[in-house]
């Protein structure tokens, strides 16, 4: 039985317990209505998080999201609440990309849910995090997020958590998909200018039918804003050139994967039991960069098992919910990466390693979402 789910209580749940999921891709809100092994279950969806000057409008998605549930609820006859409003919801949990930069008051998330969805019990967590409870579906151990950005988690299964990376494309984000991009970028930039160390032909041509003429490239990043994302969407072209045989792509894969290695081996530090799993669009499939992640990682930890992502980061919120509801006081926060609140008072089970994290700037962008990366 995995660690967030000890303590659950088997009887018959009588009311709702709700999960959301909110993307730069799209969001997803699932809720299950019952006992624990045969709930009534819905599935809703909604439009991705968009991002201005301001920063994400994620709390007007979370917002929308609950009111489409509550509006299906009134549709099927779900209510029985003594002020008439429907669907008695006992806890609800969210995952948010962009949550500790692009979020300007995370904090008021927690009270869409509760108005949204009267409930006392509410999580709020960066869309990292809730990745890394589905993909051990809850157990202790240490998951590696990689898509545009990438983050690593350590969880020690009682209320202490380990962060490592994801501090964005200008300080970290080691072999991830921005830092591919960049890579590729670079080694473009050397074939034209004729180096002989590093430079790709291959590479080149890729960049300018997606990019137009080296000429325009500084022009076009460094004054952009959607930088992160622009360089990001240059990984899967070295994905394909590696596959092709490019030596310069397998080099930058092969380097990328011996980043991640380092960053999952940091999260599964001390009190962290050595399991693992990685999760993100960038390790889905087998290449150069999972070869060369594995082979690291078995080098540099012999003792780790390295196992499948067991679920996506909806699994992850909806494992939190499940235990807000069923053992509340058990689930301790981890500022900024994840928030509870029950009863109106907030749990603060901080670790050491990130006191005084939400005053840093983490990673700008999605460690679970590349462009173009559907739902899963």
């Amino acid at each position: 039985m995995s660690e967030l789910a000890l303590g659950i209580d088997e009887a018959a749940i009588d009311a709702w317990v709700v999960a959301l999921d909110v993307g730069g891709s799209g969001s997803r809100l699932v809720a299950e209505f019952g006992n624990s092994t045969h709930p009534e279950r819905i599935s809703l969806t909604g439009r991705a998080v968009k991002v201005n000057h301001h920063g994400s409008d994620a709390a007007a998605v979370v917002a929308s999201l609950c009111q489409s549930f509550n509006a299906w609820a009134a549709r099927m006859g779900h209510d029985g609440m003594s002020d008439g409003s429907t669907a008695p919801v006992s806890s609800a949990a969210v995952g948010i990309t962009g949550l500790t930069s692009l979020v300007e008051k995370p904090m008021e998330i927690h009270d869409i849910l509760a108005r949204e969805l009267r409930t006392n019990r509410t999580a709020v967590a960066g869309d990292a995090l809730t990745a890394h409870i589905g993909a051990l579906r809850g157990r202790a151990g240490a998951v590696l997020s990689v898509g545009t950005g990438a983050v690593a988690f350590g969880f020690d299964g009682v209320n202490r958590w380990r962060r490592a990376d994801g501090w964005g494309h200008l300080l970290g984000d080691l072999g991830a998909g921005v830092w591919v991009g960049g890579e590729a970028l670079r080694a473009a930039g050397r074939y034209h200018d004729g180096a002989s160390r590093g430079a790709s032909k291959r590479l080149l041509e890729a960049a300018v039918a997606k990019f137009g003429l080296i000429e325009s490239w500084p022009n076009q990043f460094y004054k952009n804003a959607e930088r992160a994302k622009q360089l990001a969407s240059m990984a899967p072209e070295v994905i394909i050139a590696a596959a092709e045989g490019d030596p310069t792509s397998i080099r930058i894969l092969e380097e990328a994967g011996r980043h991640l290695a380092d960053t999952l081996s940091s999260a599964l530090g001390r009190g962290i039991p050595p399991l693992a799993s990685t999760t993100g669009r960038l390790v889905q499939e087998e290449s150069p960069l999972t070869v060369s992640l594995t082979k690291h990682l078995s080098e540099d930890r012999p003792d780790v098992s390295l196992v499948p992502s067991g679920g996506t980061p909806l699994d992850g919120a909806l494992t939190l919910a499940r235990r807000l509801t069923n053992a509340p006081h058990s689930v301790g926060g981890f500022r900024p990466w994840l928030t509870v609140r029950v009863d109106g008072h907030h749990t603060l089970h901080e670790a050491p390693e990130d006191t005084g994290a939400k005053e840093i700037l983490a990673a700008e962008l999605s460690a679970t979402e590349l462009p173009g990366d559907e739902l899963q």
